[in-house]
Order: structure tokens, then sequence, then C-alpha cells
């Protein structure tokens, strides 16, 4: 059993990074980061003026441009009674 070799401080290295990924994803992913967006509210999503720099990505692509109006159907002439 490669877990019950003479390497202990592999062991106790491997079993905390075991416990702390698990605390990682059960904890903080679904707990701590939604409670956190949530109080946050507008302020999560911050970006300081120095990063002003930055090109604005849209993830949705770019807002999709006004339909132009509708024009009247053109009518064929109609015959003198």
């Amino acid at each position: 059993m490669p877990a019950a070799g003479r390497l202990v401080f592999l062991q106790e290295t491997g079993f905390g990074l075991a416990v702390a990924v698990l605390i990682d994803a059960t904890l903080v992913r679904s707990v701590l980061v939604p409670a956190a967006t949530r109080l946050l509210g507008g302020w999560n999503w911050y970006l300081p003026r120095w990063l002003g720099w930055l090109p604005k990505l849209r993830i949705e692509g770019a807002a999709p441009a006004p339909a132009p109006a509708r024009a009247e159907p053109e009518r064929e002439p109609q015959p003198a009674r």
C-alpha cells in the first residue's frame, strides 16, 4: 500500500491537501462566495479607475441593432374604372 509507506511528510501533505480541497469545494464555493456576492451587490463588480484601460468584453455579444421601421408594402396600381 502506497499510503502505508515511511514518507510521513508526504502522507501528511496529501491528507492536508485533500482536506483543503474538500473544504474549498463545499464551504467556500457553495456558501461563502454566493453569500459575499449577495451582500456586496453592485460593489461585487467594481472596477478601479486605474484598470479603465482594460478592453470592455461582452460575453453576450454586442447589443442587437434596433430593427428598422417597417415600410408599407407597395400597392399595385388599380386599373381606372
